[in-house]
């Protein structure tokens, strides 16, 4: 990791990753101006493959000369922030602004709430104890005091703040009942925040309010992935931040691994189908297997973790004899090591010859080389976007192909995402246009992960 900016002192440069680890060039954003390359990132769509996801992310995370026209704000790092904080990528947030070093109260407010949901505010409070200008807050400063135990001087903020009128009465009260819960015993709960804060939520988390009743937002869930929380809380949460990206898969499967299930329905049958899958594995009964593979892979699909599951299956294939597996079992382990990023493994389950099917997949994959007749046209273009000659783009294609021209690599990568954030449901020739820009950006393996997770992912029989 470098903490060097580039270009001067300006925080848009700063990033975790370099471009010799990225892949994209330094001049990531080339000529695209200043407030088009803020604008694209904050409207950039979080859904889509978990490699798109992936992709996504490390442009977030670049380290990249910024595009002029930049009038200091750093309105570019604050939207990468933004981006991976809606994403629930708390870590990757944390790590751009300690870089930058949060020294405006702008980059303050997202280092303070992303400690908050990190349970690592001890920094920003320090921070603001040596410089309160960073923070014009004063639910803050009494947060911060008390969490320093310096209750007395919390209790004085909060009062004066109360007297003078410079803090809501809602937020007055629920610090309050922070400082002081027993003073509020029988007393009726508060309404929920409109929006809901970092700073509330934890509050009334550490003295046991209720919680939305809508879904929190993806950076709050980390909280719920504590071994203490409740198993059922804690696949949910896991199992929310697997599907934005954000969280590695091994996290999700611990959680199914972490009990008895205790109901059926939901997130306890996926347990359920995970935990069958380990006895299966060590017994190796043919039957028992066979099943046990089918009934996770359903369950995981239609939950959106398809790639997920692929990823533990995979880890684990060394524990299984493919060879007792049944034809339908056998077809869906050949996808699911696709998925998982192991054609070699893959190509050998099926042995050979492969059908068409298996040969498109395996070349898409990067092991094949056979140019099967397909009569799929998603599976054949996906296909033709990896050929010799490339296939024919189109106007959408070609667009993308001059954005990486002019040098707007950038521009470029995040157009060809969002095309592909339909997965199997987008248009077949699209999806190969942004596929194929994706391997003249220098992105082959990304492209080739992407084009699987779209034609298998979803569970569909291309």
């Amino acid at each position: 990791m470098t903490t060097t900016l580039l270009e001067g002192s300006s925080q848009d440069a700063v990033g975790v990753l370099p471009s010799d680890v990225t892949g994209f060039s330094p001049q990531l954003w080339g000529p695209t101006p200043y407030d088009e390359v803020r604008d694209l990132i904050l409207t950039h769509s979080t859904s889509g493959t978990s490699s798109g996801l992936d992709l996504f992310r490390r442009i977030l995370l670049a380290q990249s000369t910024p595009p002029e026209g930049g009038d200091g704000t750093s309105a570019i790092l604050l939207a990468r922030v933004d981006k991976l904080l809606a994403m629930g990528a708390l870590e990757e947030a944390e790590a751009l602004l300690e870089l930058a070093g949060p020294d405006t109260p702008n980059l303050f407010r997202r280092w303070f709430d992303t400690a908050l949901l990190t349970d690592t505010a001890d920094a920003p409070c320090d921070a603001l104890k040596r410089n309160p200008a960073l923070s014009p807050t004063l639910p803050t400063r009494v947060f911060c005091l008390a969490r320093a135990g310096d209750w007395n001087a919390a209790e004085i903020t909060l009062t004066l703040g109360r007297e003078v009128g410079s803090i809501d009465p809602r937020q007055e009260a629920l610090l309050a009942r922070f400082l002081d819960p027993e003073l509020f015993e029988g007393v009726e709960e508060p309404p929920v925040e409109e929006p809901l804060t970092p700073l509330n939520y934890l509050i009334r988390e550490s003295v046991g309010l209720s919680r939305p009743r809508t879904n929190l937002p993806l950076a709050f869930l980390h909280h719920d992935l504590s071994e203490h929380a409740p198993m059922r809380t804690r696949i949910e949460a896991a199992e929310r931040l697997v599907k934005a990206g954000s969280l590695p898969e091994t996290v999700l499967f611990d959680a199914y691994r972490s009990g008895t299930p205790s109901a059926s329905g939901g997130p306890w049958d996926r347990a359920s189908a995970v935990q069958e899958l380990d006895d299966a594995m060590f017994t190796q009964d043919a039957a028992d297997l066979s099943a046990a593979v089918l009934r996770a892979d359903m369950l995981m699909t239609a939950r959106g973790l398809r790639t997920a599951f692929a990823k533990d299956f995979g880890a684990r294939w060394s524990q299984i004899d493919g060879t007792v597996l049944d034809p339908e079992a056998t077809e869906t382990a050949f996808d699911l090591l696709l998925l998982a990023g192991m054609p070699g493994d893959a190509a050998t389950l099926m042995q050979t010859p492969q059908d068409d099917r298996q040969q498109a997949l395996l070349t898409i994959a990067g092991v094949g080389t056979a140019s099967p007749t397909i009569d799929n046209a998603m599976l054949a273009s996906v296909l033709g976007a990896f050929s010799d000659p490339p296939p024919a783009t189109g106007s959408m294609g070609e667009s993308q192909l001059d954005l990486l021209k002019r040098g707007e690599q950038g521009k470029a990568l995040l157009t060809a995402l969002e095309m592909l954030s339909d997965g199997p449901d987008g248009a077949p020739a699209a999806t190969a246009a942004a596929l194929f820009t994706l391997v003249q950006a220098g992105q082959e393996t990304a492209a080739r992960r992407i084009a699987l997770e779209v034609l298998l992912s979803g569970g569909q029989q291309f």
